[in-house]
């Protein structure tokens, strides 16, 4: 199977830095899908959809910044999702770039993979109405995060701080970056009220992201995992409220996020073909 690394410059104030992506599979084919990836994972996250869909179609994958071969950031507190958004647009541009050798008979199409926060990146790029997106596949996310499902992924993360910390004996999260393949730095980051800074509105019932997923007009798939604390009914509800061409892959015995599993893959493909 075709693999092929890639490196992103990102030119910022005072200086520049390197997002690394791989590009991957069928380079004739029409139909790309862009991987992003979630909070604390880096591209090697889509290993699994990568093996399934590899050997048939296109995929890009990427490591945002301080995660994976990705360089990190120099001021920590950069670490946020407006952030990690910009660079969504330019590995955006890149994928443009890379199918701009297509035949003009064709109709190339670009669909966005998002696992978590991934997914809300995907939503919130796709509200830009980008030339060529087709669709948007959600890993387990929806217009609203329950703060059930919020304090669950919050507790995660410190119960494997503490764990961390009670090894080492030094209050320190280098371990658990070693483990994830990430900036230390960022396991403080993604913890502060400022690391989610796209615009959404805080309600007793969570996280809301209404006005996002009410402007995005592709056909979008929501990959469910049943035992998900991220997606329960009232979120399915309130998704179908606002955009109404959802369609749902339930994913029996299944957590956050959803594994890419061969029937998952599956699923995905059918939905992008159909639309």
């Amino acid at each position: 199977m075709r693999r092929k690394r890639f490196e992103l410059m990102v030119s910022e104030r005072d200086h520049s830095r390197v997002l690394v992506g791989e590009d991957i599979g069928n380079e004739r084919c029409t139909d790309l899908f862009l991987c992003l990836p979630g909070l604390l994972e880096t591209r090697q996250s889509f290993s699994e959809l990568v093996e399934h869909l590899g050997p048939r179609v296109r995929v890009m994958t990427i490591d945002w910044c301080g995660r994976g071969d990705s360089e990190k950031l120099v001021d920590s507190h950069h670490y946020k999702m407006s952030t990690y958004l910009q660079d969504l647009g330019l590995f955006y541009a890149y994928a443009m770039g890379a199918l701009s050798n297509h035949d003009r008979g064709s109709r190339p199409r670009i669909h966005l993979v998002g696992s978590s926060m991934g997914g809300l990146l995907a939503v919130c790029f796709a509200t830009q109405k980008p030339r060529l997106l087709g669709t948007v596949i959600l890993n387990d996310v929806g217009p609203v995060l329950p703060w059930t499902g919020v304090l669950s992924l919050m507790t995660g993360l410190s119960s494997a701080k503490t764990t961390d910390i009670k090894q080492s004996g030094t209050l320190n999260a280098s371990r658990l970056a070693e483990e994830l393949n990430v900036d230390p730095q960022l396991i403080r980051a993604v913890q502060q009220p400022g690391h989610l800074d796209l615009p959404h509105e805080t309600r007793l019932s969570g996280v809301d992201f209404s006005t996002a997923f009410a402007a995005v007009t592709v056909p979008m798939l929501l990959l469910r995992g049943k035992n998900s604390e991220i997606i329960n009914n009232s979120v399915v509800n309130r998704l179908f409220e606002l955009h109404p061409l959802t369609r749902i892959h339930e994913c029996a015995q299944s957590g956050h996020p959803v594994a890419y599993n061969a029937d998952v893959c599956h699923a995905i493909l059918d939905f992008t073909a159909k639309h």
